[in-house]
Parts: C-alpha cells; structure tokens; sequence
C-alpha cells in the first residue's frame, strides 16, 4: 500500500494541476470542406499510458477525450466506409477499458455543449455516433509537447493527422 501511495504522489502533481493552464490556444486548420479545431494541450505521458493500458488509477484516463471539432461543411466524407455528412464532429478517443485497444470516434454533436476542464480535455457531449474504431497509434519522433493535429488534401482524401507526444494517429476521410 505504501508503494501504492508514493505511486499516486509522484503522479499527482504532474496529472492534476491546481491551477488552469495559462498558455492553451486555439488553433484552426483547414482543407477544402473541412475545418479542424483544437486546443494545444500539453503531452501528459503518464495520462495517456493509463488511457492506453486501461489503467483507472488515473480518474482522466477512464474517460473519453475530445481531442478536435471536425465541422464537415460542402459535402459528406467516408471515414471507414462509414458516411460522415455535412456538420460538426468530436473527434474522441477512447480509453482501453475493455482490454480490445483504444478506439476513436466521430460523434455528431453540437459542441457548444462541450464544457472543457482547461487542464484536461473535455468528454463528449451526448450525440449520434457516426463511426467508431480503432485507435491505430504509431510511434512520433520527436515528440510533440503539446497536442497538434493536422489536416492534409490528397487525391480524393483529406487525412486528419493526430499528434500527442510520442503517439501519432491518422485518419483517412474521402470524398
């Protein structure tokens, strides 16, 4: 129990802030028919171990995350064969509760129902789930200190590129 404590010590102060985080932004980017909004969360290594694990030690960590707003907004896209229409997404990822992986989700919400924690990013508000799967994380070098997410045009794509730390995820949306 004692090892158990100091455990929860060490991680308290880096996972828990007593104060808001001063020096968030908002950041916009966009591709032709899509916008992406996010805020520049910084890395926390441990939070998202937990997420990854599935550890519930870490209250955060047994939570869904909206990580963007994704507004659709000239014509629907498919995002693993699944068809997303024209209007606003949560971008959310899932924590690995099941033991299966962590899994993300476009959810159809109206996001001024998101009520953010400026030190953790906010839970998905109620909404019609549009897709949901896996997580597919890749290592990232360097790693990001703060979120970054990226929105790229290819033939017939635009790809919405995740980076939080070491993680990198890339999801594929066509036209």
């Amino acid at each position: 129990m004692t090892i158990g404590l100091a455990y929860m010590a060490l991680l308290m102060p880096a996972q828990f802030a007593k104060e808001p985080a001063k020096d968030l932004s908002l950041h916009f980017e966009k591709a032709p028919g899509v916008e992406v909004r996010f805020v520049d969360y910084h890395w926390q290594p441990a939070l998202f171990e937990a997420m990854e694990k599935g550890t519930r030690a870490i209250p955060d960590a047994t939570r869904n995350w909206v990580v963007a707003r994704v507004m659709v907004e000239t014509r629907p896209l498919t995002l693993g064969g699944v068809r997303m229409p024209v209007g606003s997404y949560a971008f959310t990822l899932w924590p690995n509760l099941d033991g299966k992986g962590m899994a993300v989700e476009m959810r159809r919400v109206d996001m001024r129902e998101v009520f953010p924690n400026l030190n953790a990013m906010a839970p998905a508000p109620r909404g019609e789930t549009i897709y949901k799967g896996p997580a597919r994380f890749e290592t990232a070098s360097p790693p990001a200190d703060r979120l970054e997410v990226a929105v790229t045009e290819g033939q017939g794509t635009v790809v919405l590129t995740l980076t939080y730390g070491d993680r990198r995820l890339a999801l594929t949306l066509t036209r």
